[in-house]
C-alpha cells in the first residue's frame, strides 16, 4: 500500500508486542465519568519505580464508586477462568459468551484475572472504536519484583513534534554518511569476514534514519489504568475521550499496530502454507477466501511476511544438528536410507549428502546409465550450492538419485561428494554424466569416476558464447545460422571438422578468441562426439535445471537446511506419485494407435505409455523418406521434402548386418534407446511387423526397476495426527462460517437467526468442555484408586452380572447383558440401556451430554429420539 502506514509506531516503542483478536468497529460511545487521575499520587507498594508525573490527586474510593452511585465489580472470564456451573439453563451461558465476544467499554471497578486479559479486552474495545493501544508505564514491587500497576494508553499519547524538532531530524538525515562512504571507511583496516564490525552497526544506524513515516501524535489522554487488588486486576482509572479522529473503516483497523496480531490457530495454518512454500500473496488470497473478502482479513501481507521471517529464524543456531537428527529418524523408518557428512578443522559441517532407498535400488538396477548433475541453485541462508543427481526413469521423466549440499565449488568438495555418492551406490559409477561447464567439477569426475563418459552442457556453453559474440554475430547476418547448423547437424567428427574449417574461412574467423576456444573444447560439448553415448532426449543439463525450477516452487533460498531436506522429501514423493500414475496409465488404460502398422501396435504393448508416445512421433516421420536399395543389406534413405526436423536435409544409410541387426548413421538408438525413423522405414519396407528383441531397451519398459516400492509410511486407513486434523477442521469451518455470514447478513431476521444459533453453539461448546474436564478428572481419580487390569479389545464375557467397564480395559469391550451398567462421558449414572429398545436418548430428559449423538439434553424435547441409540 502507498501513503502513510498506520502500523509504524515511534522507534523507541518497537519492542511492544501486541497480539489482539480482530473485532468489528462501532461508533465511539460517550465518555464514562472519571475518577481523579491516580497516576501522579499513587503510592508505591514496597517501593519500585514510577515515571508518572503531573497528574491529579488519587481517590481510592473511586475504585468502587463514581459520584454517588455504586458500580458493581465485574470479573471478566478468560481462558484461565473456571466457568461456573450453569444450572439455570442456556441463557446464562449465552450471556457470558456475549460478554466475551462483544467488548464492552471499560469502567471503574471492572476486574480481570490477568493483566494480559485486561490488555486484550482494552485492545478489543480499541479495535471496535478504531484506535490502537500501547502498554505504557508500569510499577513493580521493590522486594518481589511482581507487577502491580499497568497503564494502557492510546498510541497517539505523545506530544506532537515541533517545527524545530522536525527540522533537526531532516538535518540529521542530510548529514548522515552515505552507504558508499561507509563502505569505503569500513573497508580500511577491517577483515572481509568480520561480520560484526562497524559496517554492520553503521548500516543499521542508517536504516533507522531512513524510517520516514511515524505515528502522528496528538497528546491523546485516552487511557486505562489497572491495579492488582486481591489477586485481581481492577480498573482504577479510565478516560474514554480521544482528541483525534478514529479509523472508521473496519478494513483499515488491521493496519493499526496493536491490531496486527494473527490468532494462534491461523498462525499454525499459515505455517502449513509456509512449509508448502506458498508465496505471501497466495497465502493472503487463501485467508481472504476464508474471511469472505480481503478487507475482512484482520492482518495484511506485511504481517504474513513478518511471520514467515519468524518461521525461518526459528532454531537457526541448531539447524545442522536438527538436520542430522532428522536424518537419523529417516534412517529408522527406512533402513536403506543413506546419509553422510564431513567436518572441517573447526568441527563444523561443511558437506552433506543423502539418498533414499528407492533411489538407491533404482540406480543400481537400471538408472545408472545416464545422470545429470548441476550446482547452479543456492538453497539456504548459508549460500551452500545444492548438488542434485538427477536420472531418467522408465517414463522418460526426471528421477532423483541423491542430493548434496557442499560448502563451495572447489575440486576437493566435488571429490568428497562424488566419493560419497559412489559409496551410497555400492561402488557403481554412472555410465554417462552431463554437467555444466566447471573445470573443478571435470577434474573431480575424472579422478572419482574414471570410466564415466563426461559431457558438458551445450546450453551453458552457447549462453556464454552469445554473451561475448552477440554484437559480432549481429554484424554478420547468416553466421549464427551456419554456426548452429555446423554444431547440430554434423553427424560425424570428420564432418564437423570440415564444416567448421569451411565456416572459419568463409567468415574470416581465424584469430577470434571465442571461436578458437569453442573449437578447442568441442570434444566436451558438440553432439557428434557423443552420438553413440546414452544421453536420452537431451543435449543439456535441462534435467537438473528443470528440477531447480521445481525447487524454486518448493523452497525459499533463506530457509533452513532442515526445511530444505523436508521439502526435498516432498518433491521425491511427488515424483514417485507421478511415476505411479504413469504406471497406471500404462497398465490399465488403452490408447488407439496412430496408424494401422503392426509394429506400432507392438510398440504400444512393450513400452511405457510416455515412451510409446515418443516412439509414435518418430514413427510418423517415416513418410518423409523414400527407400533406395543399394545392396541386399544396404538401404539409402532420401528425404522426399526439403527438410525433416530434426535430421536436416541430408540422406542416411541403414546397414543390415547379421540377424535382426540394423545400424543407421544418425545413431539415435545408441543415443536415446529408441529406433530412428530411418530404421522403422526399412522395417515397413521389408515387412518386419515386430520390433526385434535386441532393440527393446528394458529401461523403457515396465520391467526397468521391478523392486522399487514407496518408502515405508503410515497405512492408508490410519488417521492424520490430531494436530493436523484440528487445522483441517479449522480451515473447513472458516469457509463454512463465511458462507453462513453472507446469508445471515442479508436481512435483520436472518442475522437474528444466525446470532441465536451462535449463542446455542457457544453454550454447547462450554458444556462440552466441562464434560471433558469432568471425564478427565474422573478417569484420573479412578485409575489412581484401583489397579489396572489389562484386557483385550473386543473381549466378551458370559456373566450377565459382569460390569460393562473395567478400569484399564481396552476399547470396544462388551458384555452379554443388555442391562449391564455403562459409564457416561461425565462419569455420572447416565444409563444407555434404554436406547437399546429404540427409546429416546436418555440425555433428552436431562442436562447431560450424550456422546453417541453429540447433543445436550437441554436442547431436545423428551420425544426426540436419539438415532445412535435407536440403532442399538
Amino acid at each position: 500500500m502507498s501513503g502513510i502506514d498506520l502500523n509504524v509506531s515511534p522507534t523507541e516503542d518497537d519492542d511492544i508486542d501486541m497480539d489482539p483478536p480482530f473485532c468489528t468497529q462501532a461508533p465511539p460511545p460517550e465518555m464514562v465519568e472519571e475518577s481523579p487521575d491516580p497516576i501522579g499520587s499513587e503510592q508505591e507498594v514496597g517501593g519500585g519505580s514510577n515515571d508518572h508525573s503531573n497528574r491529579g490527586p488519587h481517590t481510592n474510593s473511586a475504585s468502587h464508586n463514581v459520584g454517588n452511585n455504586s458500580i458493581p465489580t465485574t470479573t471478566m472470564p478468560t481462558e484461565s477462568t473456571t466457568y461456573p456451573e450453569f444450572e439455570d439453563g442456556e441463557d446464562d451461558i449465552a450471556g457470558m459468551h456475549e460478554v466475551l465476544s462483544t467488548p464492552t467499554e471499560p469502567f471503574i471497578g471492572m476486574r480481570f484475572d490477568t493483566v494480559e486479559a485486561a490488555r486484550v479486552h482494552y485492545n478489543a474495545y480499541a479495535a471496535k472504536l478504531g484506535f490502537s493501544v500501547k502498554s505504557h508505564t508500569s510499577q513493580r514491587n521493590r522486594h518481589t519484583g511482581t507487577l502491580e500497576k499497568q497503564q494502557f494508553v492510546c498510541n497517539k499519547f505523545r506530544k506532537p513534534k515541533t517545527d524545530e524538532e522536525l527540522q533537526r531530524e531532516r538535518m540529521n538525515i542530510i548529514e548522515e554518511v552515505s552507504p558508499v562512504q561507509m563502505d569505503e571507511e569500513n573497508s580500511e583496516g577491517h577483515d572481509e569476514d568480520d561480520k560484526s564490525g562497524p559496517s554492520k552497526r553503521s548500516s543499521s544506524r542508517l536504516a533507522v534514519k531512513r524510517k520516514r513515516e511515524t505515528i502522528k501524535q496528538t497528546s491523546c489522554r485516552a487511557r486505562m489504568f489497572v491495579k492488582l487488588i486481591n489477586n485481581k486486576w481492577e480498573v482504577t482509572y479510565f478516560i474514554a475521550e480521544h482528541n483525534h479522529a478514529m479509523v472508521d473503516k473496519p478494513s483499515l483497523t488491521k493496519y493499526l499496530r496493536s491490531h496486527r496480531g494473527i490468532p494462534p490457530d491461523e498462525r499454525e495454518f499459515l505455517r502449513c502454507l509456509h512449509n508448502c512454500n506458498l508465496q505471501t500473496g497466495r497465502m493472503m488470497e487463501i485467508m481472504s477466501e476464508f474471511y469472505g473478502e480481503d478487507a475482512f482479513v484482520p492482518y495484511g501481507p506485511k504481517t504474513i511476511s513478518n511471520l514467515r521471517s519468524e518461521f525461518r529464524s526459528e532454531n537457526k543456531e541448531y539447524d545442522i544438528s536438527e538436520t542430522l537428527d532428522y536424518f537419523k529418524d529417516l534412517k529408522q523408518k527406512d533402513p536403506d536410507f543413506f546419509y553422510d557428512f564431513s567436518l572441517d578443522d573447526e568441527n563444523r559441517v561443511e558437506h552433506i549428502f543423502w539418498v533414499d532407498s528407492v533411489a538407491r535400488k533404482a540406480y543400481e538396477e537400471s538408472y545408472h546409465d545416464c545422470v545429470s548433475f548441476d550446482t547452479t541453485f543456492l538453497t539456504n541462508r548459508f549460500s551452500m550450492p545444492f548438488a542434485p543427481f538427477v536420472g531418467i526413469n522408465r517414463h522418460g521423466q526426471s528421477f532423483m538419485l541423491g542430493c548434496g549440499l557442499i560448502r563451495d565449488e572447489k575440486q576437493e568438495s566435488f571429490e568428497w561428494l562424488f566419493r560419497t555418492f559412489l559409496k551410497a551406490m555400492h561402488g557403481r559409477q554412472p555410465s554417462n554424466i552431463i554437467t555444466d561447464q566447471d573445470w573443478a567439477m571435470r577434474s573431480a569426475i575424472k579422478a572419482i569416476f574414471p570410466v564415466t563418459w563426461h559431457r558438458n552442457c551445450r546450453w551453458h556453453i552457447m549462453k556464454k558464447a552469445n554473451e561475448k559474440l552477440g554484437s559480432f554475430l549481429g554484424r554478420r547476418p547468416g553466421l549464427a545460422e551456419e554456426f548452429n547448423s555446423c554444431v547440430d547437424e554434423s553427424w560425424t567428427v570428420e564432418e564437423f571438422e570440415a564444416r567448421w574449417q569451411e565456416m572459419v574461412l568463409k567468415w574470416e574467423l581465424a584469430g577470434n578468441e571465442t571461436f578458437d576456444w569453442l573449437k578447442k573444447n568441442a570434444h566436451t560439448w558438440v553432439p557428434c562426439y557423443f552420438k553413440d553415448r546414452f544421453f536420452p532426449f537431451l543435449q543439456s543439463t535441462q534435467r537438473s535445471e528443470g528440477f531447480n525450477a521445481v525447487l524454486k516452487r518448493y523452497i525459499h533460498p533463506h530457509n533452513s537446511i532442515k526445511h530444505f531436506v523436508q521439502q526435498y522429501e516432498k518433491i521425491q514423493r511427488k515424483i514417485l506419485g507421478v511415476e505411479g500414475n504413469n504406471d497406471y496409465r500404462t497398465e490399465q488404460l488403452e490408447v488407439v494407435p496412430q496408424s494401422t502398422f503392426p509394429i506400432e501396435k507392438h510398440a504400444l504393448t512393450v513400452y511405457t505409455r510416455d515412451i510409446y508416445h515418443r516412439f509414435k512421433v518418430e514413427f510418423e516421420l517415416i513418410g518423409r523418406y523414400n527407400v533406395q536399395v543399394l545392396a541386399p543389406n544396404m538401404y539409402y534413405l532420401v528425404p522426399n521434402s526439403e527438410r525433416c526436423y530434426p535430421y536436416g536435409e541430408r540422406s542416411y544409410m541403414v546397414n543390415a548386418s547379421g540377424e535382426n541387426s540394423y545400424n543407421c548413421d544418425c545413431c539415435k538408438f545408441q543415443r536415446d534407446g529408441l529406433l530412428c525413423c530411418h530404421v522403422l522405414k526399412v522395417f515397413t519396407h521389408i515387412g518386419i511387423d515386430r520390433i526385434p528383441e535386441r532393440y527393446i531397451t528394458k529401461r523403457w519398459t515396465q520391467l526397468a526397476v521391478e523392486s522399487v516400492t514407496m518408502p515405508t509410511g503410515p497405512a492408508l486407513d490410519e488417521l492424520m495426527p490430531e494436530q493436523s486434523l484440528q487445522k483441517l477442521r479449522y480451515a473447513n469451518l472458516c469457509t463454512s462460517f463465511v458462507q453462513v455470514a453472507k446469508l445471515g447478513s442479508e436481512t435483520e431476521q436472518a442475522a437474528a437467526i444466525a446470532r441465536r444459533h451462535i449463542r446455542e453453539m457457544k453454550a454447547e461448546f462450554v458444556q462440552l468442555k466441562k464434560v471433558r474436564r469432568k471425564k478427565a478428572k474422573s478417569n484420573t481419580s479412578t485409575n489412581a484408586a484401583q489397579p489396572t487390569v489389562p484386557t483385550y479389545a473386543h473381549q466378551h464375557t458370559s456373566d450377565p452380572n459382569a460390569p460393562h467397564h473395567t478400569p484399564g480395559a481396552n476399547a470396544h469391550q462388551h458384555t452379554a447383558s443388555r442391562n449391564a451398567p455403562q459409564p457416561t462421558p461425565s462419569g455420572n449414572a447416565h444409563q444407555q440401556g434404554a436406547g437399546n429398545n429404540g427409546s429416546s436418548c436418555p440425555a433428552a430428559t436431562s442436562s447431560s451430554y450424550c456422546e453417541a449423538c453429540s447433543t445436550f439434553g437441554s436442547y431436545y424435547s423428551s420425544s426426540k429420539e436419539c438415532s445412535a441409540f435407536a440403532k442399538n
